[in-house]
């Protein structure tokens, strides 16, 4: 696997607060599991800035003080989970024998939870106002990378191993299969044809067989 991505925060005209000190990013993290906690215990309609500084244990200046607004403390409560879901995907997909079985896990870490998965419903908050923000834009395609950087070296490996098919340019399969699984979360969490991630995750796998092992009936489960 790659190398474990930098942290990503949201814009630089977003940022506030002296998080390059220790105590400083310690109160940062407090105040994004703070906000984290709430969206998944009460849903994201619900969170007011006072409500995250209570839970806290911190004033509304406070918070403030770190963050310019709620927009700013729901883009980088998405950074702050995704920079630790990368870290723990990685260390789990490091230790998977099997190309296909690596790829199945890497569908199901992609895949909300649920239909109230928060990281999700965080993403589909910064989605909305990426049309608006060529800012957020950036912000989320940076999110969005190592992701990519990841299904990517799982397929070089498989084509290395001889398990896959090259699938000519790699960057435009990785494109084409992300924004497959984007097409699939989405109907997980409008709860459309009442999609269950388990048939969710088997119609990504194959998607993918059928790409990368065409006419191929003995591939790994």
């Amino acid at each position: 696997m790659t190398e474990a991505a930098a942290r990503v925060a949201a814009p630089a005209s977003r940022r506030r607060g002296p998080a390059s000190t220790q105590d400083g990013q310690r109160s940062r993290d407090r105040i994004l599991k703070a906000a984290l906690d709430l969206i998944t215990e009460a849903g994201i309609d619900q969170v007011r800035l006072a409500g995250i500084a209570q839970r806290a244990h911190m004033s509304t200046g406070q918070v403030m003080y770190y963050f310019t607004s709620k927009e700013h403390i729901l883009l980088e409560t998405l950074a702050w989970q995704e920079h630790q879901d990368t870290e723990a995907r990685r260390a789990a997909l490091a230790k998977i024998t099997g190309v296909w079985r690596q790829l199945d896990r890497f569908i199901g870490y992609y895949l909300p939870l649920s239909p109230t998965d928060p990281v999700w419903i965080l993403w589909m908050e910064a989605w909305a106002r990426a049309p608006h923000s060529a800012e957020v834009s950036q912000f989320m395609e940076a999110l969005l990378r190592p992701w990519r950087d990841d299904l990517a070296a799982i397929v070089a490996r498989g084509v290395e191993e001889g398990a896959f098919v090259a699938p000519g340019a790699i960057d435009d399969f990785t494109l084409r299969f992300v924004a497959l699984l984007d097409g699939l979360a989405l109907q997980r969490l409008r709860q459309l044809h009442q999609l269950s991630r388990k048939r969710a995750i088997e119609l990504a796998m194959n998607a993918a067989r059928a790409e990368l092992a065409p006419g191929s009936q003995d591939t790994e489960p």
